[in-house]
């Protein structure tokens, strides 16, 4: 009976050790949270605005259009066409001249890749040219699908006027058409397809280029 009674004593006592360890270890984590939160963020809006100067050098302003926002929240891009299921559209960015006349847009717009999610912020003109493309978010397979992230891919899209992209293997007759690249016929197709959501979007609805705003 007195062997029972330590191996209950002692089972009482490792598990009340553990729940003290589990419940500091989760003060500690919620420590480091608080800690580490700011910073993060703040790197993630630094990226994003250097990411949104990159793909609209030519804006001198830019101002975040709510109610594109609000409209891309309750949006299904697979109803405008198809091919777009699965792509998302969360950020949608006025891009102004000095005088804030209005120059075009910048979307960003999400879609799985191979092995990840593919964060794209586009800017896309009045007069229906893509004016570049940058990675917010991408971490796909290394040697493949990331070397997307790279300024050849990138600049395949540049000062191309298009309402649409396709992907092709090795045979593209033009500029609209895409190469698969580096070998990555997924994360290729994920980022057209997200360049296509983008211009879909602001097709549909943005001032200026024929959407429901400018109607």
């Amino acid at each position: 009976m007195e062997n029972n009674k330590e191996k209950k004593s002692s089972i009482i006592k490792d598990a009340l050790a553990l729940t003290i360890i589990t419940v500091i270890c989760s003060f500690a984590l919620a420590f480091v949270y608080e800690i580490t939160k700011t910073p993060i963020k703040e790197q993630e809006e630094a990226k994003k605005n250097a990411g949104y100067k990159a793909v609209f050098a030519d804006a001198d302003k830019l101002f975040t259009d709510e109610e594109l926002v609000s409209k891309a929240a309750e949006t299904n891009l697979a109803a405008l066409d198809s091919d777009l299921d699965g792509v998302t559209v969360a950020d949608v960015v006025q891009a102004l001249d000095e005088n804030g006349n209005l120059l075009g847009y910048i979307v960003t717009s999400k879609t799985r890749g191979y092995a990840s999610t593919i964060n794209l912020a586009i800017g896309y003109s009045l007069d229906g040219t893509v004016k570049g493309i940058e990675f917010l978010e991408i971490g796909e397979s290394v040697g493949f699908g990331a070397n997307a992230d790279s300024p050849e891919f990138k600049s395949k899209f540049t000062g191309v006027k298009a309402d649409h992209f396709t992907v092709t293997k090795g045979n593209s007759s033009s500029e609209t058409e895409i190469d698969v690249y580096s070998g990555a016929t997924v994360t290729t197709t994920a980022v057209v397809k997200a360049v296509n959501g983008a211009i879909a979007f602001l097709k549909e609805y943005a001032e200026g280029l024929g959407g429901a705003a400018n109607e």
